[in-house]
């Protein structure tokens, strides 16, 4: 079936003939999507309303739409045109990407410019924003931007220049204002002091990432997030965790009650440090085969719950000569392949990793990650019998395997084969900060979790 048939007026939309598969339960139903780009109905054997469109999904999976909550794109219309297309292509549908704020620059204005270039990617978008510097102005912003622009959660770095006062700072505002703070912890001022010799020497910046940004700090950072978030009886959320010593930390503060989500990427799950691939300084390097079994172990048990690609202009490299960067292209095809494949993961635990679980974290569910009435018709028709095959030609490159068919993004035909089918301007998703009432319940957990720990 041809795209061009499908371009036009958006009509009604119907899914018919497949299994649905949610992060709860599998059934075999059809999934009728509304005009409004919502799911307007669920059940067996729909009938076919006046005008609607038929999708035949025989024989294929019919899952929620890819919910990424981790890229680092920005402000660049070019970048995200290219990333969104990737990214739907292979089944994810929204991102969640991270805004810097440049040095002088307020909150609110930087989220405009960077909304206003992610309009073209094609995929629906939210942001996380960064936090590099605590002062009265970014209180300010982050107020505006949690109360204006749909943004409940900061990003911010363990190991970079604040001050624990000034990181729990940001937290206390943060809660106060029913957002999340989310820490990366694998970098921070050793890693950088450590770099800079490393390169003195003459390494390579891919070696000196690999050599500098070493287990033990990113261990020292998950505990320390997770130490200043406990203190204040905060939820946090973490990553990409790359380490078993950050699984380690992140289980033990679960396991007494600390509210805590985290993500991995997906080539820490299916590459090593003995395999070939470009380095990007914002993000872990491959690690060691403990650290992968570790990581596989924590994301099917819930520990690290979800998968992000961390896409940023790495992430459009689709050359055969480049070297394997499996998180934006390969996170459905290898998750299937390293997780439901070998018996890790259930198909449902494929939909939570890939979809529902971010979506519960940052506050879009049922909006996104789910196939019930009302949620934004987002679905990935996928094909389980879709045979295994190198992600690319590179010697070495990890395996995946099932297919995505058809791609649907608010009610409609979006991608088709391996063509698009004009899908349109991607939509700004706002996320509704947490209850206010959250704060005081999360605390009064946190303070029977410190007793009990």
């Amino acid at each position: 079936m041809g795209c061009s048939e499908w371009v036009g007026k958006q009509a009604m939309l119907l899914v018919r003939g497949g299994t649905v598969v949610t992060a709860e339960a599998s059934f075999r139903i059809d999934v009728l999507c509304g005009r409004g780009g919502e799911i307007a109905a669920i059940g067996p054997a729909l009938d076919i309303p006046h005008g609607c469109r038929v999708l035949d999904a025989g024989g294929l999976l019919v899952m929620p739409g890819g919910v990424d909550p981790h890229t680092r794109i920005g402000a660049d219309a070019g970048r995200f045109a290219d990333i969104g297309h990737a990214a739907l292509a292979a089944g994810t549908t929204t991102l969640i990407d991270c805004i810097d704020v440049p040095a002088g620059h307020e909150m609110r204005a930087a989220w405009e410019e960077w909304r206003h270039a992610a309009r073209g990617g094609g995929v629906d978008f939210s942001a996380h924003m960064v936090v590099n510097h605590w002062d009265a102005r970014m209180a300010a912003g982050m107020r505006a931007v949690t109360r204006d622009c749909g943004v409940n959660s900061f990003r911010l770095s363990c190991g970079g220049d604040l001050l624990d006062t000034q990181l729990l700072g940001v937290i206390d505002h943060a809660m106060a204002l029913g957002a999340l703070c989310a820490f990366d912890t694998h970098r921070g001022q050793v890693a950088d002091y450590l770099r800079v010799g490393l390169c003195d020497a003459g390494i390579g910046t891919a070696e000196a990432q690999a050599l500098s940004c070493v287990p033990m700090i990113e261990d020292a950072g998950t505990a320390r997030a997770l130490m200043l978030a406990g203190v204040l009886g905060s939820p946090v959320h973490l990553g990409p965790v790359s380490t078993k010593g950050a699984i380690s930390a992140i289980t033990t503060a679960r396991l007494h009650g600390q509210r805590t989500s985290a993500e991995v990427l997906v080539r820490h799950l299916v590459m090593t440090e003995d395999d070939d691939a470009p380095s990007c300084p914002d993000l872990p390097p491959l690690r060691a085969e403990e650290h992968r079994q570790a990581l596989w172990g924590g994301l099917s048990a819930g520990m690290a719950g979800m998968t992000a690609s961390g896409a940023g202009d790495e992430g459009t490299r689709t050359d055969e000569d480049a070297r394997p960067m499996p998180d934006l292209s390969g996170r459905l095809g290898l998750l299937w392949h390293h997780g439901v494949g070998t018996g890790r993961l259930s198909v449902e635990e494929f939909v939570a990793v890939t979809s529902a679980n971010a979506a519960r974290a940052f506050n879009i569910y049922p909006r996104k990650g789910a196939i019930m009435v009302g949620a934004d018709a987002d679905l990935v028709l996928w094909d389980p019998r879709g045979e295994a095959r190198a992600l690319s030609s590179c010697h070495g490159a990890p395996v995946m395997s099932g297919c995505v068919r058809h791609v649907v993004r608010g009610g409609v035909l979006a991608w088709s084969g391996t063509q698009a089918c004009g899908a349109g301007r991607g939509r700004h998703v706002a996320r509704p900060c947490f209850g206010r009432e959250l704060s005081a319940r999360v605390r009064r957990g946190a303070h029977l979790a410190a007793q009990d720990g």
